[in-house]
C-alpha cells in the first residue's frame, strides 16, 4: 500500500545559523498571556461568553507558522517616527530601507506617508509543495503595536529565495532593543486551486431563509451552538 505524504513546509537556513538563531514555529505556540488568563464567561448568565468561547478568534491565531526576528536589533526613532536609526551585531543585516516613493507619492499619499518604509530581513528560505502560495501577515489577533508589517502573498513553490518583510515603525521617540525571537509575521499556506473569483449577488431563496431560521432556532436553544456542534478543532 502506498501512502501519499502530507504537504509540509520546510524552513531552510545556513549551517552556522541552524540551532543558533530563533526558529520558525507553529502559530498555536504564540497564544497571548492575556488570552490564556481570560475566563470563558464574564458571569454565570447565558449571554456572558468571552473571546475564550469564540473559536473563529482562536482559529485565526493557531493557523500557520510564526517567523521570529533572528537577532537583537537596537532601534531609535525620532520624536515623530519620521527617522529611524538601527544597528545589530549579527553578521547579517536585520533591517534594510525601502524608498518612500515605493509606497506613496504626493498625488496620492498613503496613511503612513511620513514614516519611512523598511523591511525586516529574514534568514529562512521556505520550500512549499507545488500549487501552494504563502500568505504573510502580522500575527493575527496579537499585533505588535511598535511596528506594522505589510501583508503579502508569494508563490513560494516557484520562488526559492529569502522572503523579507516590509514594515513601518509606529512608536515615536522609541529607543531600545527589539530582542531576537520577537514575532514578525504569521505565514499561512494557501492552495491556489482553492482560490476563485466568481461571485454572485442576489436575494435569499426560500430554502436558504428556512436554513438560516433553523440555525437561529438552534442557536437560541443552546449556549454555544457553533463551538459545540459545528466547529472543527484545527
Amino acid at each position: 500500500m502506498f501512502w501519499k505524504s502530507k504537504p509540509k513546509l520546510e524552513f531552510l537556513t545556513y549551517d552556522q545559523y541552524l540551532g543558533n538563531i530563533p526558529e520558525p514555529y507553529e502559530a498555536r505556540k504564540l497564544i497571548p498571556d492575556w488570552y490564556k488568563a481570560l475566563s470563558k464567561r464574564m458571569h454565570p448568565g447565558l449571554d456572558s461568553g468571552t473571546l475564550k468561547r469564540c473559536p473563529p478568534f482562536l482559529d485565526a491565531m493557531v493557523t500557520g507558522w510564526i517567523i521570529p526576528l533572528a537577532a537583537d536589533v537596537e532601534l531609535k526613532a525620532t520624536d515623530d517616527a519620521s527617522g529611524i536609526y538601527y544597528s545589530s551585531q549579527f553578521d547579517r543585516a536585520m533591517i534594510e530601507n525601502h524608498h518612500a516613493e515605493q509606497v506613496t507619492n504626493d498625488k496620492c499619499p498613503a496613511p503612513h506617508k511620513d514614516k519611512p518604509p523598511m523591511k525586516w530581513m529574514n534568514p529562512w528560505a521556505i520550500k512549499c509543495p507545488p500549487g501552494y502560495s504563502l500568505l504573510f501577515m502580522p500575527p493575527l489577533n496579537r499585533p505588535d503595536p511598535r511596528f506594522t508589517v505589510f501583508s503579502g502573498m508569494v508563490d513560494a513553490d516557484g520562488y526559492f529565495e529569502f522572503i523579507n518583510f516590509p514594515f513601518i515603525w509606529n512608536e515615536p521617540g522609541f529607543h531600545g532593543i527589539i530582542p531576537a525571537g520577537t514575532p514578525l509575521v504569521q505565514v499561512i499556506p494557501v492552495k491556489r486551486s482553492t482560490l476563485f473569483r466568481d461571485h454572485e449577488v442576489r436575494a435569499f431563496s426560500e430554502k436558504e431563509l428556512r436554513k438560516m431560521d433553523d440555525i437561529r432556532t438552534k442557536r437560541s436553544s443552546r449556549i454555544s451552538l457553533y463551538r459545540d456542534e459545528i466547529w472543527e478543532r484545527k
